[in-house]
């Protein structure tokens, strides 16, 4: 399968930027890609049973935490972006297309099949546990709950996508001049943050990580993968309420 851009040269610094401009860039690059997995690690939560124990404080609290964090990383993304002199839209902020929403929805229909394949999989064979009922943990119980997640669900498709599938692979591409590297730096870093799901929880999101960068090479914008993410988490809240 043919990925659009896959044969456009790779990004090169601006002339006019200076050794010490690239070098902050590099920084930050380094920060999210290396500092985001240590942070997620040293912090957790990084089990279900550290999970349990942060949601039976407060779920409102963890999901305004977490959408803190997440805003707190774009704005570090807008700063390189913007000390590169280069517009957030290189990332892949294209003009939104009508089809963008649908082309996710289908993404997430396709890799979800193969992600519950792999589940079912890991399961027979190494017996280990579907991440199921820890995401459960983690939904919403009533209204004002279901209004924090939406906001989170919304926070964690733009700047999750725009960190991970935007400029983790872009800068990546530039510093390390291999396309599958950035990819599976990009992976790495997405999944340690879902440590929480466990090994295995942690393993299919690393798949998904590497989807998530196939669709935005594929389709050349960051739209369908911000709306495939902003469907999975609505979705999830959506089942979690027919299931209580």
């Amino acid at each position: 399968m043919h990925l659009h851009g896959s044969e456009d040269p790779l990004p090169t610094p601006s002339p006019i930027l200076s050794r010490r401009r690239r070098y902050f860039v590099l920084a930050i690059f380094l920060l999210i890609a290396v500092g985001w997995p240590t942070v997620a690690i040293l912090s957790g939560p990084n089990s279900p049973g550290e999970l349990e124990a942060l949601v039976e404080s407060s779920r409102l609290s963890l999901y305004a935490g977490t959408a803190l964090i997440l805003w707190a990383v774009f704005l570090l993304v807008w700063i390189a972006q913007r000390s590169a002199f280069r517009p957030l839209a290189e990332l892949g902020f294209s003009e939104p297309r009508f089809f963008d929403p649908i082309i996710g929805f289908l993404f997430l229909i396709f890799a979800n099949i193969v992600l519950n394949g792999l589940g079912w999989t890991f399961h027979q064979v190494f017996g280990m546990e579907t991440p199921d009922m820890t995401v459960r943990l983690i939904l919403p119980q009533d209204t004002v709950e279901r209004a924090g997640w939406i906001m989170l669900s919304v926070s964690a498709g733009i700047c999750e996508e725009s960190t991970f599938r935007g400029f983790l692979l872009l800068r990546g591409q530039e510093f390390l001049r291999r396309r599958w590297v950035s990819v599976l730096i990009s992976s790495v870093a997405f999944a340690s943050g879902h440590l929480y799901q466990g090994h295995m929880g942690a393993a299919l999101i690393f798949v998904y990580g590497v989807f998530f960068c196939l669709l935005r090479y594929w389709q050349g914008s960051l739209w369908p993968g911000i709306w495939a993410h902003i469907w999975q988490d609505l979705g999830a809240m959506a089942l979690g309420s027919s299931l209580s």
